[in-house]
């Protein structure tokens, strides 16, 4: 044990010691090498096991400096010890020619420059000529502005890659670039089976003139390991470069506002119900969806506001989706709109038209929604005509009762004839008798109801209207309390028409009208925005109701000031009260 101790002591010794002789040399794997290839740098520290990282800055003029890896390594041999630190560093030529690889500096020391010899790439005679390709392939060689450019990039390769392969996504000036996915397969060329693998993009130029899709780059390690590997392995490097490209972009045909370049384009409208069946107040979702194939949904435009008379419309913020295949990218616009009827009869819905580019058949075409009429019904909670008093007949007025009795008297069916010898004058007597008693009973009720004062109770019928008025707020006052939206719009209509009876209330939204309160109607359209547009702040309820309660006084008061003016005077004064002596 103790003499390992000092073997292991002295060993250290001659390191340290051996220090102030280092000797530093490099050397290159090959002197000539073509520009798509890899040449591994070998710098070579003896005699010092804690030598420096080399410099290897000024390699970076004529070289990339793919990686590195380094290795210490410690030997004694018949009393003779020897140190060493070793770095290969795996070098591509920037460009071809009589290259120099420069003095790098390790410490104190210095290596040798070295010259090497890149050449160009030779045109391979036929495909398989080559283990690996590099192609880049586009659908046209001439798009307008906005319109989708398919770009292909394709490597073709004969032998495996090590872990580290790299290929250049695109970066193309004045275009917007959306990868649409990969793709891997084999391919039989000239007998000898290649592996491909396929990445697509969508091109979206931006201004008109040359669209320049540059040269794009790929690197790997082929064989035995790769520069990261440390196992010590030594695979070859590749390099490509793909070939330029340039397309012709046009500016937009004239007279297209907006412009929409597109291979398919179509608009349809559906609904959430049928619009034949609505009635007045109903609610409906009414759907319009743009798609078109080759742009995105992002440059599909906003359909004008619709603006139709006895219709309100409350829409969603629009959903914007994309979709990609081998066609590319399918752009989706999606809007959606509340529609609430405010009056019934017949309603038209106007056409949509979309004017796009047909970029297959070059010329112009409309995708069109044609106008659609639709016949609202009246609201299921619709007031019903006011009913005739009490023995009045259709079709007669009932502000003349005697005359409608004198009437159903006369129009009795009339009686066969008897035997003159025997006239019917007990019947005779009975209907002069039903006569006379109902003539008394008529003005002994007239003159009751001359002689009531104007402050006396209302008749039946009223109270029981108010009665229904009332329980109908406190009913809608609850649902305000309690915050329940859907239960408040229900009730607004119905209280709506017990408190106006005169309006033509069809739905929440003519409230405001009716009470002429505009303040009111601006709280009930913010109510039914929120219940049906996306992203609409939500209505304060609790300041809905106050201003429901200051509508309701305002009915009442009109009312009542109404019922005085209204009030008959006596048909006959009273005659005067004499008082006795």
């Amino acid at each position: 044990m103790r003499l390992q101790a000092r073997a292991l002591l002295l060993m250290l010794l001659l390191a340290f010691a051996g220090g102030a002789s280092a000797a530093v040399s490099a050397h290159l794997d090959r002197e000539r090498i073509a520009l798509s290839e890899s040449v591994e740098l070998t710098i070579r520290v003896t005699g010092s096991m804690r030598a420096e990282e080399p410099d290897l800055a000024p390699l970076e003029r004529h070289f990339e400096v793919l990686g590195s890896k380094r290795n210490s390594s410690f030997t004694m041999s018949n009393g003779r010890s020897e140190s060493s630190t070793t770095w290969q560093v795996t070098l591509m030529a920037r460009h071809a020619g009589e290259l120099t690889i420069p003095a790098i500096a390790v410490g104190g020391e210095r290596t040798q420059p070295i010259a090497i010899r890149v050449s160009e790439d030779p045109a391979p005679a036929s495909a398989a000529a080559r283990e690996v390709q590099l192609q880049v392939e586009t659908d046209a060689a001439e798009v307008h502005v906005q319109q989708q450019l398919l770009l292909t990039v394709r490597l073709l390769h004969a032998v495996d890659f090590e872990r580290g392969a790299t290929l250049e996504a695109p970066e193309i000036p004045d275009a917007v670039v959306r990868e649409l996915g990969e793709n891997s397969y084999e391919k039989l060329i000239d007998g000898r089976r290649y592996g491909v693998f396929e990445r697509r993009y969508a091109v979206f130029p931006q201004r008109s003139g040359e669209l320049v899709v540059p040269a794009l780059g790929f690197q790997a390690a082929l064989g035995g390991g790769s520069w990261f590997d440390r196992s010590g392995g030594r695979g070859r490097m590749l390099r490509l470069r793909s070939e330029e490209k340039r397309i012709r972009v046009l500016p937009p045909e004239a007279g297209a506002t907006p412009w929409l370049p597109a291979r398919v384009l179509t608009v349809i409208e559906t609904w959430d119900r049928s619009p034949q069946e609505l009635r007045v107040g109903d609610s409906a979702t009414r759907t319009v969806t743009i798609t078109a194939t080759g742009l995105t949904g992002a440059q599909l435009p906003p359909l004008p506001a619709p603006a139709v008379e006895g219709l309100r419309f409350y829409p969603d913020q629009p959903r914007i989706e994309d979709a990609q295949d081998a066609e590319g990218i399918t752009g989706t616009r999606i809007e959606s709109s509340a529609v609430i009827p405010s009056r019934a009869g017949d309603i038209e819905f106007p056409e949509i038209k979309v004017r796009w580019w047909d970029t297959a058949n070059q010329r112009f075409e409309e995708a069109v929604v044609p106008r659609r009429s639709i016949r609202v019904l009246p609201g299921a909670n619709a007031a019903p005509a006011p009913a005739p008093l009490a023995g009045a007949q259709p079709g007669t007025s009932a502000s003349a009762p005697a005359a409608a009795a004198n009437s159903a008297t006369s129009v009795a069916p009339a009686q066969p004839s008897p035997p003159p010898a025997a006239p019917p004058w007990p019947w005779i007597i009975a209907t002069l008798l039903l006569a006379l008693s109902t003539a008394f009973s008529s003005w002994q009720w007239r003159r009751l109801a001359l002689a009531t004062p104007p402050s006396a109770a209302e008749p039946p019928a009223a109270s029981a209207d108010t009665a229904r008025e009332a329980q109908l707020f406190a009913t809608l006052a609850a649902a305000c309390r309690a915050n329940d939206a859907s239960q408040v719009q229900a009730l607004l209509p119905r209280w709506g028409r017990a408190a106006f009876p005169h309006a033509a209330i069809h739905s929440a939204s003519d409230l405001g009208a009716a009470a002429q309160d505009e303040k009111l109607g601006a709280h009930i359209e913010r109510l039914l925005a929120s219940r049906y547009a996306a992203n609409a702040a939500p209505c304060e309820l609790g300041v809905l109701l106050g201003r429901l309660e200051a509508a309701r006084a305002a009915a009442l008061e009109q009312r009542k000031r109404g019922t005085r003016a209204d009030a008959l005077p006596p048909l006959y004064a009273a005659p005067p009260v004499h008082e006795g002596p």
